[in-house]
């Protein structure tokens, strides 16, 4: 049952309605495929990140992952950091489909892998691993 709750606001006596759960019929669905679906797109990242350093750093590798020659090994970069993607989506999405999970960790874990991503990309770093 709906329960009127009086407030004052600005000098008036406001009668407000408090509705519960219950009678709204508000169902919280379970947020496991959307952390599914940020933990992929972080991993994702991670992978882009990866693939970026190690073609960098090794010609050879660079040449093996051109998959389009106008476009050189970015073709390659992007192509298996989206399969790494869409198959990471998929496991997570079987595995947490019908769990609830707190946030914050979450959000942790995708944050690292996104900024170890990340990390992978600029040439201070890949330049790390080049030979010679």
């Amino acid at each position: 049952m709906a329960m009127s709750q009086p407030r004052s606001e600005g000098g008036r006596k406001i009668d407000e309605i408090v509705w519960s759960a219950e009678e709204l019929n508000v169902v919280e669905k379970p947020n496991g495929p959307a952390a599914a679906a940020l933990l992929a797109a972080a991993f994702g990242s991670l992978v882009m990140g990866i693939l970026t350093t190690w073609a960098e750093a090794y010609t050879g590798f660079a040449d093996k992952i051109n998959l389009q020659h106008r476009v050189g090994p970015l073709s390659g970069k992007v192509t298996f950091a989206g399969l790494a993607f869409v198959i990471a989506w998929v496991a997570l999405s079987l595995v947490l489909w019908k769990r609830n999970l707190p946030w914050t960790p979450v959000a942790i874990v995708a944050a690292a892998l996104i900024g170890g991503g990340f990390t992978g990309t600029f040439p201070k770093f890949f330049d790390l691993f080049a030979p010679g």
